[in-house]
């Protein structure tokens, strides 16, 4: 479940600075109607991550450890490296993305168990450090 809040975050985070950033009427149109239904997924996903983690000291561990070691923002894997860091820095590379990725992260450090992992902003996550042309 905390997976699931954590990717569900992120892709809302996506869709919002990509509307920001294109700003085009009807591209903005349907990322609001998507970033609306993303919002049903993220309540669903972030009260039950809640309420499994402060039930459980044991899955906070393992959840701290899985995303530790494992999680990594959506897209990584399917499609080639270049264009995951691509996207990355133009989403979340400019000083709003990153205020946008901080936001994100003080999401996770209040769920149980789970303050201080850093999982955006971490410079091997998203790979902020780079400057990409708008």
């Amino acid at each position: 479940m905390t997976w699931g809040a954590v990717n569900e975050w992120t892709t809302q985070a996506a869709y919002a600075r990509l509307s920001k950033l294109a700003d085009h009427p009807t591209l903005t149109e349907i990322l609001r109607r998507i970033m609306k239904q993303e919002g049903r997924h993220i309540d669903f996903y972030s009260t039950q991550a809640r309420s499994r983690l402060a039930d459980s000291r044991a899955a906070q561990r393992l959840t701290r450890w899985a995303l530790r070691r494992f999680w990594a923002p959506v897209g990584t894997g399917v499609v080639p490296d270049q264009e995951v860091d691509f996207l990355r820095g133009y989403l979340f590379g400019d000083e709003d993305g990153k205020a946008v990725a901080d936001r994100i992260d003080r999401r996770v450090d209040r769920l149980p168990g789970l303050d201080g992992l850093r999982l955006l902003r971490a410079p091997y996550r998203l790979r902020l450090d780079r400057s990409f042309d708008r």
